[in-house]
């Protein structure tokens, strides 16, 4: 790992105690390939590594979609941070101390008050007469007392604003409660969860940041489930239940069991799979994905043996699929959940099937050759051609395995299997349209647009570029402009981390801001250091050309041979130092 210098702020103390090859392989294994780290790209899908990562200069550059970073842009790409979350979350690793960490945090309120919102719901419970409906109701569902304490149970009674008036006394602000979905106001005040057991949800550190609440009782027309709206701390589409108790399961058994509810998951936790998780009843979103990958690449699917458990598994097969996991689903007897089974045959059963789960294919495989009517040729075709486009990305060694399966199944000859396979192929291979003439912009002009998406991304790009270049401008009036604009926002914020482009661009002129919609996009530019190392030296051409096109025009205008001498040699010696730092830049690795 290289030396480096002393840190002179915050961040680069972070940086300084932060082993990037160490805290990238916890998300995709690396392995040394010469200088760097190889491994599979986190960012998009592949089957052949191209993601590179130097230890010596703490960065990473995938080769394919052109990711690129330090540990702070990891962190929040990853898990979906700011850039002061994704420095605080890196901070906290190192052990290093977060300025003004003695300040309460900004949503610290909410989750106070959350903790209390659930110490109220377990007192109600486990301690009092109202409860004991609820607590036999859980009791019969074979939820024990240990794991009424260990997943924090409560009961939502049935009063009309009994914890509003418990909050209310710890001089809690209604507010803030009417702010996390807990209580609401018509005419009177009242909570928005009664008479329903009540989940806490927390997030990856174990913070309670809303609710769920199941009937138990046989109301009708109502919603099985109520769960907290989104609020300053919640976000529905960026949770999954109980990561935070099974990160240490899903680590040790090196997979993710996914299910659909929570009593399911409570249930699994009893029979031994710790490694349990749950959404909160939305398919997997983009957070999810990222969060999931953080922790293991393999997820088992464990849900209902039904119609509609079948259906949910494949639309989840479909997504995970696509983001690089390894996908095994649990196959359950039609009509039993996860539950019921553990409940008919025990948890020693139930452990063994988590393990023999399926692969993804011998799963789609086995459902769809059930639903195919083998008399029917356009159904055979129908399942031919879906086996295989689910084979087509696979090697050949697998691809013949299934081949010869669908040989036996199908009652077909083996070389007709593969006729077929071969010919779906040929038509899946993509053709190539005559490239369409463009309008080619030149090099500086789009090396200056180049340099604006890094100079808003972080300072370090801008100070760079100036300690390089001291105070060379943009010869693109627009891009100048903007240029002058970045240099002054930082220089009026020297602890920026970055300039945000929509406040930005409310500085601009008319003129400027089209300019920028048109020709920035920070959010999609493919950032690299190699590429800003290649735009410094396109920059430094520009400078020199510049300087020589005056020292030319010198020369027209010199009206003696020793004036055109000294203009000549001043020619060749910026010649001579613009191919020396050519050189220098061309043996950067």
């Amino acid at each position: 790992m290289r030396v480096r210098e002393k840190p002179n702020n915050f961040i680069d103390d972070v940086l300084a105690k932060v082993n990037i090859v160490e805290l990238i392989n916890e998300t995709t294994p690396l392995q040394k390939k010469g200088k760097n780290h190889m491994g599979l790209c986190p960012f998009h899908h592949e089957k052949t590594p191209s993601f590179s990562v130097s230890e010596t200069e703490q960065l990473y550059y995938c080769f394919s979609c052109k990711a690129a970073g330090n540990a702070i842009t990891f962190v929040k790409e990853t898990q979906n941070l700011t850039s002061s979350e994704a420095i605080r979350t890196l901070a906290e690793r190192a052990g290093v101390a977060i300025p003004d960490q003695g300040a309460p945090q900004k949503n610290q309120k909410y989750y106070d008050i959350n903790e209390e919102a659930a110490t109220f719901f377990k007192v109600m419970l486990t301690h009092t007469k109202e409860g004991q409906n609820a607590l036999d109701y859980l009791h019969n569902r074979k939820i024990s007392n240990e794991l009424i304490r260990t997943f924090d149970l409560g009961l939502a009674p049935n009063g009309r604003d009994q914890l509003f008036q418990a909050l209310k006394q710890k001089s809690y602000l209604q507010s803030d409660m009417s702010d996390l979905g807990l209580v609401k106001e018509k005419d009177h005040v009242y909570d928005v969860f009664r008479n329903r057991i009540m989940f806490p949800i927390h997030d990856e550190k174990g913070r309670a940041i809303g609710f769920s609440g199941r009937l138990y009782e046989g109301e009708q027309n109502v919603a099985k489930y109520m769960n907290t709206q989104n609020t300053p701390v919640f976000t529905k589409s960026k949770v999954l239940y109980n990561l935070h108790r099974a990160e240490g399961a899903i680590k040790a058994k090196r997979r993710i069991v996914l299910f659909e509810g929570f009593m399911d998951v409570i249930k699994a936790h009893a029979a031994g799979v710790e490694e349990g998780i749950a959404s909160m009843g939305t398919a997997l979103t983009e957070a999810h994905l990222r969060m999931l990958k953080r922790y293991s690449r393999k997820v088992v699917l464990c849900f209902d043996g039904d119609q509609a458990g079948q259906d949910a598994a494949r639309t989840y097969i479909d997504l995970l699929s696509k983001a690089d996991f390894d996908v095994y689903i649990v196959s359950l007897e039609k009509g039993l959940d996860p539950d019921d089974y553990i409940e008919t045959y025990g948890a020693e059963a139930f452990r063994a099937l988590i393990d023999r789960a399926q692969n993804e294919i011998d799963y789609l495989y086995d459902i769809t050759l059930k639903q195919t009517d083998l008399k029917q040729y356009a159904e055979v075709e129908q399942f031919k051609k879906f086996i295989f486009k689910r084979i087509a990305p696979r090697d050949r060694g697998t691809q013949e395995g299934y081949l010869q399966r669908l040989s036996d199944d199908l009652g077909v000859r083996m070389s007709t299997i593969e006729q077929d396979f071969a010919e779906i192929i040929r038509k899946a291979r993509p053709t190539y349209k005559k490239p369409v003439k463009m309008n080619i912009t030149d090099k500086f002009k789009k090396a200056e647009r180049s340099l604006i998406h890094y100079f808003l991304r972080d300072p370090i790009y801008e100070k760079r570029f100036r300690r390089d270049l001291k105070d060379a401008l943009f010869t693109d009036k627009n891009a100048r402009d903007i240029q002058l604009e970045i240099f002054e926002t930082y220089r009026l914020s020297e602890t920026a981390l970055c300039i945000v482009p929509e406040v930005f661009k409310t500085h601009l002129t008319e003129a400027q801001r089209a300019y920028f919609d048109k020709h920035i996009d920070v959010k999609n530019y493919p950032f690299h250091q190699e590429e800003f190392e290649d735009l410094i030296r396109v920059m430094h051409e520009q400078n020199r050309r510049e300087h020589e096109r005056k020292l030319r025009s010198q020369l027209d205008d010199a009206l003696t041979t020793e004036e055109k001498v000294r203009i000549k040699k001043l020619i060749d010696q910026l010649r001579g130092k613009y191919n020396g730092k050519r050189k220098n830049h061309s043996g950067i690795n």
